[in-house]
């Protein structure tokens, strides 16, 4: 949770109203995925859109892994059929993410998906009285390469 965009979690209430949301089949305005490891069954992340907007044809991205799991490409071929999926099953023009540019593991991930930086917002976020910036990623369905 290094570079989230919020705190970190320290009661279980909000996990359980987190995957109550997740559940309800009435919310149209987000997805989120989990990433399951084939072999033990065991969950090691998830994928997110949301801020889905119908009209616009557009979403924000999110996605976090256990550290134990980071630089074995877990995330990379999550994604890569996460965004298959919001670019045909749900017809997404445009995909964006929000990233804290010194999570240099991150930034990489979404140029290697295709992601193109359109903007460095100074001083975006205050975490726990921390000041940090945003990089602005997009993918456009017409750039994107499966």
């Amino acid at each position: 949770m290094r570079y989230w965009s919020g705190t970190i979690w320290k009661d279980e209430e909000r996990g359980r109203a987190m995957l109550a949301r997740d559940q309800d089949q009435s919310l149209n305005d987000h997805l989120r995925l989990g990433i399951e490891l084939v072999a033990t069954g065991r969950l090691i992340g998830t994928c997110t859109l949301f801020q889905i907007n119908d009209q616009c044809g557009r979403a924000e991205l999110g996605y976090m892994l256990g550290s134990f799991a980071w630089g074995q490409g877990y995330m990379r071929e999550a994604l890569r059929a996460f965004l298959a999926h919001a670019f045909t099953e749900m017809n997404l023009s445009r995909i964006e993410a929000d990233t804290d540019p010194r999570n240099e593991l991150s930034l990489r991930l979404l140029v290697s998906l295709g992601f193109v930086k359109e903007g460095h917002f100074r001083e975006r976020w205050v975490v726990d009285g921390e000041v940090s910036d945003s990089a602005m990623f997009g993918l456009l369905r017409r750039e994107w390469t499966n």
